[in-house]
């Protein structure tokens, strides 16, 4: 707890945006991240992998925008940074954990800006189109603190899908909640109701290891990468 609250005051501190609750939201993850790691690492391991992917599709390699770039875990932060001239990184709250990733990098060309992406990617085009938009693991984040979860999906899906750039989604869908047998014992939309867009990629992330939530359940997101 010592931990959890000195980070909340750091980034409290250093936030433009200056929104507890959101930031309260940001350390928890955090917090779980770093106990989960392990359970964590395979779905780490699948989104850095997608988005390198992508990112050896691509000839124009001049700028890349990270659309909920969160803790840094799941980007590959090295990779982009070397493959791009420009990295911005946008998110609603960046930690310090994720502010002293970027300034280990020691790299000039990546940078970190506080937004509220639910509000749409108009600004994208206004501070001329990327080369890439990534869209990490951020879609049913927004749409769990809508009001209207349906509509924050659609727009984020129709403004990434529908930009002058190449997209990368990476995105968990829906979720179920197992026992120690392997049964299903609960069930869950993430995205609002929305249908996904067909996935290139598809995995199973434990977000919540037995012992997490409850000492005989876990929970285990659906993936999908597009």
């Amino acid at each position: 707890m010592i931990l959890e609250a000195l980070h909340f005051s750091a980034a409290l501190a250093v936030s433009s945006l200056r929104k507890p609750r959101e930031i309260a939201g940001s350390v928890g993850l955090w917090s779980r991240a770093r106990r989960c790691a392990k359970a964590w690492a395979p779905h780490e391991e699948n989104c850095q992998g997608f988005i390198e992917e992508k990112v050896g599709q691509i000839v124009e390699r001049r700028s890349v925008a990270v659309l909920g770039s969160g803790l840094l875990r799941d980007v590959p932060l090295d990779y982009l940074a070397k493959a791009f001239q420009t990295v911005t990184l946008y998110d609603l709250v960046h930690l310090p954990s994720a502010r002293m990733k970027v300034r280990r990098l020691g790299r000039e060309n990546v940078s970190l800006v506080e937004r509220d992406l639910a509000g749409g990617l108009e600004f994208l085009k206004a501070e001329g189109a990327p080369d890439l938009v990534i869209s990490a693991c951020l879609l049913s984040q927004m749409a769990l603190h809508a009001s209207d979860p349906a509509a924050v999906v659609r727009r984020h899906l129709a403004d990434l899908l529908g930009g002058p750039w190449v997209t990368c989604l990476i995105t968990d869908t829906g979720y179920e909640i197992r026992n120690r047998t392997g049964e299903v014992v609960g069930t869950g939309d993430l995205l609002g109701g929305e249908p996904p867009p067909p996935a290139f990629r598809a995995w199973e992330w434990t977000v919540a290891p037995f012992g997490e939530v409850t000492r005989d359940t876990e929970t285990v997101h659906r993936v999908i990468a597009v």
